[in-house]
């Protein structure tokens, strides 16, 4: 009897399987997809807020001009109820819109000595909320002269107020920018003043001579 062939033998061993190829392993140095868009999203919220940053000089000198727009306006509306000799009651009224409206004007020209008095005494106007109130106070005075003048001053002071408080808490960096453009604004002052008395001393100097 012929032998028969190896692959119809059940008892002929299988031949062994060829080994697997390991997979390579990671390479540690390959960068992360997810750190990329973190960076990303980084490097953009970064530009976001440097426009915010470089417009709030220019935002401040808004706020600035509408602030002494509407504190003149007061002033000028309650000085003008004033000479028409009201009652007393608006009387009382009318001298209460003039000093708000002059802490205001004091508030906004920058000025050293004011500044650090006003916020002293006067802290409140550089919080949002009490300055709002203080604002739409000032409004509710202005509204009850009852005459065309005093309700649009009134309307001009709320919508400052909605203006201000926007600001102070958009740009929570407001009050810092605000010193520094205020300390700014001294250093040009003393050199001016300086100036000024090194060419007057220079003038008695030279008439003398």
């Amino acid at each position: 009897m012929a032998d028969t062939p190896s692959w119809l033998d059940g008892t002929a061993e299988a031949p062994a399987p060829a080994p697997v190829a390991a997979a390579p392993a990671p390479s540690l140095d390959a960068p992360a997809p997810a750190s990329s868009g973190t960076s990303s999203r980084g490097l953009g919220s970064s530009s976001a807020a440097a426009p915010d940053e470089s417009d709030l000089p220019g935002i401040i000198l808004v706020m600035r001009l509408a602030n002494m727009g509407v504190s003149v306006a007061l002033i000028v509306c309650s000085v003008l109820l004033m000479t028409t000799f009201p009652s007393v009651s608006n009387w009382v009224l009318a001298i209460y819109a003039t000093c708000g409206g002059l802490l205001i004007c004091c508030l906004e020209t920058q000025l050293k000595f004011l500044r650090v008095i006003i916020a002293v005494n006067f802290g409140f106007l550089f919080n949002s909320i009490w300055r709002f109130a203080f604002y739409l106070l000032l409004g509710s005075v202005a509204w009850a002269y009852n005459n065309l003048l005093g309700k649009i001053v009134a309307a001009a002071l709320a919508a400052t107020a909605v203006f201000n408080t926007y600001i102070l808490c958009r740009y929570p960096g407001y009050r810092k920018i605000r010193e520094k453009i205020a300390e700014e604004e001294d250093r040009r002052i003393e050199a001016r003043i300086s100036k000024e008395v090194k060419r007057q001393a220079t003038k008695q100097i030279t008439g003398r001579a």
